[in-house]
């Protein structure tokens, strides 16, 4: 046994392969050796270590830092090559730690900053950092509410010229919602969305605005103010003058009058009006307004609009009136009774429960005589809408809006029903 075993070793030993890989393995364990314990040390600066806060003794006076969020220092550290090398040591491991021990009272404080090792058992040595004080404000926090005022500034004059009009700037938010040190919100008077243009425009411009706060005294206030409402765009109004034709809209049209509507006239038949210019070539006339057949009987109807009513442009004169007749011609009208125990309802408020109506009402039916005769019960029926309704306990007047099956007929004038509604039981 022991003559094979030296001759195993006799044989290994005269192997020159398996020689140098022993010498290489033994040469490289020596190196690492003698790297480890005689690396020289090095100096490397750790950028972008993030200052944190002790907020443990402000908080307990309800005071919080404001201004810190984006603090950093860029830390200096000593030690063996392989301990602070890039790929080993990160602004992750060291903890910089702003000393907040004489904080006592609303205000700005220089803090002085401490930088450790997170590791307690970390071979290296900090040896100094880009700076040693931070300012920081101290405060208790609020939230407040303000008004958002509009201002545009020019380098010239702001329309092209005069067959453009323009109106007040359209703000996307009207109010904002600010966060920040109560000694700061409190001196907030004004708040400010502004945004700038050369002038000379020939259509709208919107433009996200730049937002400012000032004081009672137009002072700008700004250290620690969070807008936490969002952007906000400005959009600065341009119409072009012009002279269009008027019309009117119908609703609720009976599907026989769809494409041929009663004749109709207005007077005066045009409107002086800013229309904005983008939309002004697909416009042939502008609308004063809608009219429901349910105002629709018998005869010659008339209706009276004003210009300030329209919303496709700016009126020229605000006050112009403007008398609509519409003939409804070769019709006749029947009444009939409609029971109110089948009225719909839509939009019910959660919570509430409402009882049908326990009555009935009359309606004047319009309509060709022939198509009046022809209606019975089943083709009437009643549908009350709350989603407008500020509905309460107790008994209700609700509007209704009145259907009648058919492709001639409509219900002529406005009803009402009382409806009882109470509070859901859970």
């Amino acid at each position: 046994m022991e003559s094979n075993n030296r001759a195993r070793l006799s044989s290994f030993l005269n192997n020159r392969r398996a020689l140098i890989i022993i010498s290489v393995l033994l040469a490289v364990i020596t190196w690492l050796a003698i790297s480890i314990n005689e690396s020289p040390e090095v100096e490397r600066t750790v950028k972008g270590v993030r200052v944190q806060v002790d907020e443990s003794l402000p908080s307990q006076l309800g005071y919080q830092a404001f201004g810190a969020d984006n603090l950093t220092v860029d830390v200096t550290v000593r030690g063996k090559r392989y301990e602070v090398g890039d790929n080993v040591l990160s602004a992750n491991d060291i903890r910089v730690v702003a000393v907040t021990s004489y904080v006592d009272a609303p205000g700005q404080y220089t803090l002085q900053l401490r930088a450790t090792a997170k590791d307690p058992n970390a071979n290296y040595t900090i040896i100094s950092k880009s700076r040693d004080f931070a300012e920081v404000y101290f405060d208790t926090p609020k939230v407040k509410d303000i008004a958002l005022e509009p201002v545009v500034n020019r380098s010239s004059r702001l329309l092209e010229s005069n067959e453009y009009m323009t109106a007040d700037p359209v703000l996307s938010r009207k109010k904002l919602t600010l966060y920040g040190p109560t000694t700061e919100i409190d001196k907030i008077e004004h708040a400010y969305a502004v945004v700038s243009t050369d002038g000379h425009l020939r259509k709208p411009e919107t433009q996200q605005a730049s937002i400012r706060f000032a004081d009672k005294g137009g002072n700008t206030v700004r250290r620690y103010i969070q807008n936490r409402t969002g952007p906000v765009t400005l959009t600065i109004p341009v119409y072009r003058k012009t002279r269009m034709p008027v019309s009117v809209d119908f609703s609720n049209v009976p599907s026989a009058y769809t494409d041929e509507l009663p004749g109709f006239k207005i007077s005066p038949a045009s409107i002086d009006v800013g229309v904005d210019p983008t939309k002004l070539r697909d416009m042939d006339s502008i609308s004063l307004g809608t009219i429901d057949f349910s105002r629709l009987t018998t005869g010659t109807n008339t209706f009276t609009f004003s210009s300030s009513d329209i919303t496709d442009g700016i009126p020229l004169k605000k006050e112009q009136t403007y008398t609509v007749t519409v003939n409804v011609e070769d019709m006749t009208t029947r009444e009939v009774t409609l029971d109110l125990s089948r009225t719909r309802f839509q939009n019910v408020p959660a919570g509430y429960q409402v009882s049908r109506p326990n009555t009935s009402i009359t309606l004047t039916l319009v309509g060709p005589a022939e198509d009046l005769q022809k209606i019975k019960a089943s083709d009437l029926s009643a549908v009350a809408d709350l989603k407008n309704v500020n509905l309460t306990e107790g008994e209700n007047d609700i509007p209704l809006r009145i259907l009648v099956n058919s492709d001639t007929c409509w219900s002529y004038g406005t009803h009402t029903a009382a409806v009882t509604a109470k509070k859901s039981v859970n």
